[in-house]
């Protein structure tokens, strides 16, 4: 993997383990894209207040803002890294309009 996404990667990521869910998820796609990334696979986490998620079940605890969490739902996209930067932007953008009910992440799985 290219030294700037990885780097971009450690510094940026909100969990401590193998999740690519990013505060500025856009930032992030810049990067990745200018450096030749790509996503293979979106899954949806429902940013809320521990214990009370609505579409999410267990994920990861903020450790940035005590009582919320990021929890994962059972929606997701695959099979997309054939996708263009502006495509992965606008699907991410008609997902949190569709489910605007819910603070809704991405969390990426490189191609």
């Amino acid at each position: 993997m290219n030294v700037r996404i990885t780097q971009y990667i450690q510094e940026h990521k909100i969990t401590n383990g193998s999740a690519l869910i990013f505060r500025d998820y856009e930032e992030f796609l810049h990067t990745l894209y200018l450096n030749n990334g790509r996503v293979g696979m979106i899954i949806w986490y429902e940013y809320c207040r521990i214990n009370e998620q609505q579409i999410g079940m267990g994920g990861y605890i903020d450790t940035e803002n005590h009582g919320y969490m990021w929890a994962e739902t059972q929606l997701f996209a695959t099979d997309i890294q054939e996708k263009s930067l502006s495509e992965i932007l606008e699907y991410i953008s008609e997902m949190r309009d569709k489910y605007s009910g819910y603070n809704l992440y991405p969390e990426f799985y490189l191609y």
